[in-house]
């Protein structure tokens, strides 16, 4: 299978301390960071029509900043749907849409859609200890519109020390809230998880 990993914007609505993008002095964007998005046209001219079957699935992730902070992420997928065979998924923090985006997306999309929606407490309090500036009940709402779609509705944790003894209630929480599958991830990017 060949998939095509995109990062198609560096934006981000969190503040997570432990996030790449995030100044180490402070939860604000780290200073040598430009603001960087594709436009619908950005990645109409990287993916011509005539080459989107070349991938089998399209997954845009957020290495950088959220893909949902891209103001053209729906036309791109549907540009994907509309144009080619292949299938899409999209990791986000499930923080920056609306109802209406993740249920009209889902609808389109139907079963070549999967979305990866972050669940990292089962409060407010203890998601965002991490994720910060974003909403765990917005993420939650954000897997039940989706699981009202033909669109697989996905989600994810990363493990900690403030909610690793949390585990099987987040995944519970996550799949209570129409997630099919959750997957619990250690952090690794520090020796600590102080922040």
């Amino acid at each position: 299978m060949i998939v095509a990993d995109l990062a198609i914007t560096n934006l981000c609505n969190a503040r997570c301390p432990q996030c790449q993008r995030t100044n180490v002095n402070g939860l604000g964007t780290v200073d040598a960071l430009p603001s960087l998005t594709w436009t619908l046209e950005d990645f109409k001219r990287r993916f011509p029509v005539r080459s989107l079957n070349y991938v089998n699935q399209y997954s845009f992730c957020g290495t950088w900043g959220d893909p949902l902070m891209a103001k053209d992420i729906e036309g791109m997928v549907k540009y994907i749907i509309d144009n080619s065979n292949s299938s899409v998924i999209i990791t986000t923090n499930g923080s920056i849409r609306n109802d209406e985006f993740y249920w009209d997306l889902g609808a389109y999309c139907g079963k070549r859609l999967s979305m990866v929606i972050d669940v990292d407490g089962i409060t407010e309090e203890m998601h965002q200890k991490y994720r910060r500036g974003t909403s765990l009940r917005k993420s939650l709402d954000a897997l039940q519109t989706l699981s009202q779609t033909k669109a697989f509705p996905l989600s994810q944790s990363i493990i900690f020390k403030h909610n690793q003894d949390y585990k099987d209630e987040i995944e519970q929480l996550a799949l209570a809230n129409g997630s099919i599958n959750h997957s619990h991830y250690n952090s690794d990017r520090f020796d600590s998880d102080k922040f």
